[in-house]
């Protein structure tokens, strides 16, 4: 019997050492700044963040009924930009979580980008939208916009206006700068 708790404990014990592991690993690799009132982009009623994920890359994918969503996969050519809006919300009432956000990639070895209209789909944008709002949550093609992107040392501007035409959205102009 003692054995094998013995062994049930030095499983546990490797297991969350790995774990640990490969959070310290994200940590990383990922970088995210709170914006709130920072941020000319972010409205008033709620937070924005932005999210830097190295060496990842978007992969786009539909579902079986033609829905949009996305994987990232590990990728040393690229990196992910996520932008998200969460909205202030009474905590105590149900289903009144309300986040948009826009996810792209860039490519690691470009400091410049400037894509319009169509164009921005060389970067697999999507706008998410996330809520209790029946046929318009999940993710959208950004096909319709102006995004301008530089990087300059560890400096990061972005200055993105878009449309979604599928659904309503309360972000449509992000302009920021960060490390």
């Amino acid at each position: 019997m003692e054995k094998i708790a013995f062994a049930f404990t030095l499983t546990l014990l490797i297991s969350c050492s790995s774990i640990k592991n490969t959070d310290k690993l994200e940590e990383i690799n990922k970088s995210t700044i709170i914006s709130g009132k920072l941020n000319p982009s972010c409205p008033d009623d709620g937070i924005c963040t932005i999210e830097i994920i190295k060496n990842r890359s978007l992969i786009i994918k539909k579902d079986e009924i033609n829905s949009i969503y996305y994987q990232t996969e590990s990728n040393s050519e690229y990196s992910i930009i996520k932008y998200s809006y969460t909205k202030n919300t009474e905590k105590e009432i149900q289903d009144t979580n309300y986040v948009e956000e826009i996810i792209f990639q860039i490519n690691n070895s470009n400091s410049n980008l400037a894509l319009t209209d169509t164009e921005l789909q060389n970067t697999k944008m999507l706008f998410g939208r996330h809520c209790f709002c029946k046929g318009q949550a999940g993710y959208y093609l950004v096909s319709k916009g102006n995004l301008n992107f530089n990087k300059e040392n560890e400096k990061y501007n972005l200055a993105l206006d878009f449309i979604v035409l599928e659904v309503p959205q309360i972000i449509n102009t992000i302009k920021v700068s960060f490390k």
